[in-house]
């Protein structure tokens, strides 16, 4: 990932100023602050539903949405990356966290499809999930270590603790990506570990967007937004690296409930 010159003095700015005088998180070193707290400077979408509100990133429906929008940041592309970004969204909102993905407005205005850590705090199986925005849909469910086959199915492998993460309170999400390795933390609590093996349709590189989601009025706000860009040549896994055992089961798909 490569940042144009244009953009760096954007990412070295302080981040939000935040409500009611807090000050903005340090930078972690190695990191890049991606949002100025001032303005969209850096980021596009439609001021519809995106603004800067109390010095974070707020995106705002009223519940009429007839399809997913999303604001994206054009400082770069994300191929192997760290980011860490906190997080809060109103009971019943719908959000997330679209990386490696891919600008459609050919599908409509402010679509954007691919990978996205999900942020939906009124379920804790879906909150930081690893999803697949218009495209293989629901492939790991919070609390699921997965391999996804050269097919396209995701296998359940292993399990990690559920947890609740209440809505109306700031959280700390964090996405890790190298290679075709995902995993995504909340408040340093892992969420999901998904490696991805289906060459076809995976993603090594692509635009970074957050949104917000068909269903009820919401507002989600993002600060403290950080990047790291990792190395380009991270090593893929291999199949041979990531067999799939015989008492693995498939993930459920999109619409229908986890096995209790």
């Amino acid at each position: 990932m490569r940042f144009p010159a244009s953009i760096v003095a954007v990412l070295t700015l302080s981040l939000c100023v935040h409500a009611f005088g807090a000050e903005p998180a340090a930078v972690p070193e190695g990191f890049a602050a991606i949002f100025n707290g001032k303005d969209l400077t850096g980021w596009e979408g439609n001021p519809a539903y995106w603004s800067v509100k109390d010095g974070c990133l707020t995106g705002i429906t009223d519940g009429s949405l007839k399809h997913n929008r999303f604001i994206i940041w054009r400082g770069g592309t994300l191929k192997n990356f760290e980011l860490r970004v906190k997080v809060k969204v109103t009971t019943g909102g719908n959000s997330g966290l679209n990386y490696r993905s891919q600008a459609r407005p050919d599908l409509g205005e402010e679509v954007v499809t691919g990978y996205q850590c999900d942020v939906v705090p009124g379920r804790k199986d879906y909150n930081g999930m690893l999803y697949e925005e218009r495209g293989r849909r629901i492939l790991a469910h919070t609390g699921e270590k997965v391999i996804i086959d050269g097919e396209g199915q995701p296998w359940v492998v292993g399990e990690l603790p559920l947890k609740e993460f209440p809505a109306n309170e700031w959280h700390d999400y964090r996405v890790l990506v190298q290679g075709n390795h995902h995993q995504h933390w909340i408040d340093d609590h892992p969420t999901v570990d998904v490696t991805d093996l289906d060459a076809k349709h995976r993603a090594l590189e692509g635009i970074l967007g957050v949104q917000v989601h068909v269903g009820p009025a919401m507002e989600i706000q993002y600060r403290d937004f950080f990047l790291k860009a990792l190395p380009d040549d991270l090593p893929l896994v291999s199949p041979d690296q990531a067999a799939i055992p015989a008492s693995a089961v498939k993930v459920v798909p999109q619409g229908k409930d986890r096995p209790k």
